[in-house]
């Protein structure tokens, strides 16, 4: 069973993903007088979508926490009043959180996608690779042979008659041995 934050690439998936929300609080900060007190999420988004694009839904989440706690704090808590801003951030900050928990999900998805599609992409090349040293193998007889009713020789693509072991051996990778069946032999022997 896995553990909630346990895989190859966590450790490195969680640096950036407090990378990108810090990064983001300080465009954010920078952008602070045009986007105003009241758009305090906007940026978040994009640290949300990266991280869970990159480290899946996990990443996404803590995204979204990390990014949820740092817009309250730097950007709704400051200009804190009791009034209609309440509700108004309230308001904002779940419906940031709802968005990030679906792109969280949306990005899991896409990445499980991603992932799927590599796998047959890698498991479809060793069938053709498979399938090509197979061909290479193969050389197979086809089409009509003209063959001799009487002796059973072959006549070859130049018009000469060969023996049907020969043309065999030399139009395919099969070899003969020689053998009497037991009708053979008792006429040999009888004779």
């Amino acid at each position: 069973m896995k553990r909630l934050f346990v895989s190859s690439g966590t450790v490195g998936d969680v640096l950036l993903t407090v990378a990108l929300v810090a990064v983001v609080s300080l465009a954010r900060i920078l952008l602070a007088p045009v986007l105003y007190d009241r758009s305090a999420f906007m940026l978040f988004t994009l640290a949300v979508l990266l991280s869970a694009s990159k480290g899946g839904w996990r990443m996404g989440v803590l995204a979204t926490v990390l990014a949820g706690t740092a817009g309250v704090w730097l950007f709704v808590r400051p200009f804190y009043e009791a009034s209609v801003h309440d509700i108004q951030d309230g308001v904002q900050t779940l419906l940031f959180a709802m968005t990030g928990l679906g792109i969280s999900f949306l990005a899991e998805q896409l990445r499980r996608a991603r992932l799927d599609a590599e796998q047959e992409s890698h498991r479809r090349q060793l069938l053709i690779t498979e399938l090509r040293e197979s061909m290479e193998n193969v050389r197979a007889l086809h089409g009509l042979l003209p063959i001799c009713a009487s002796c059973k020789k072959i006549r070859d693509d130049r018009g000469y008659w060969q023996q049907l072991e020969v043309y065999i051996r030399d139009h395919s990778e099969a070899d003969f041995s020689h053998g009497l069946c037991p009708d053979c032999a008792k006429a040999y022997w009888n004779s």
